[in-house]
């Protein structure tokens, strides 16, 4: 047989359920609001420049993207993508980092706002931003 306090707290979580489901429901969303990650680009202190060149960022076959590839002493390297006057990619390569996602990856702006919104590892596969594909 159930508590009468039991009862009360089941019917008390049924309420909330039921109120979170109408939120979203009624507005389409949950009330907790959205955060996206934004990644700051890597430093350059201590690397040199070491090449520049164009290169196919979206898989179409044509060099769109100015790439730029830095270097340090230990080998560890940074490049940055470039595509219509737009700075959309970063990444970095920490030969001590192993797979640790903080010393290795790529970060891109999604949408062309300037803010560095997702985050790859270095074997994951992205591309140009949307924003910048031609029509």
């Amino acid at each position: 047989m159930i508590s009468s306090n039991a009862f009360r707290l089941s019917t008390r979580l049924l309420g909330i359920a039921v109120l979170a489901a109408l939120t979203v429901v009624v507005f389409g969303k949950a009330i907790a609001p959205e955060s996206k990650q934004i990644y700051q680009p890597p430093s350059l202190d201590g690397f040199i420049l070491l090449q520049e060149e164009d290169g196919d960022g979206d898989g179409d076959g044509v060099k769109e993207t100015h790439i730029v590839r830095y270097r340090d002493m230990a080998g560890n390297a940074v490049f940055s993508m470039t595509t219509k006057g737009r700075l959309w990619a970063w990444s970095r390569e920490d030969h001590a980092g192993g797979t640790d996602l903080g010393r290795n990856y790529v970060i891109r702006d999604s949408n062309c706002d300037g803010k560095f919104d997702e985050r790859y590892g270095l074997d994951e596969e992205f591309h140009v931003p949307d924003c910048l594909k031609s029509p």
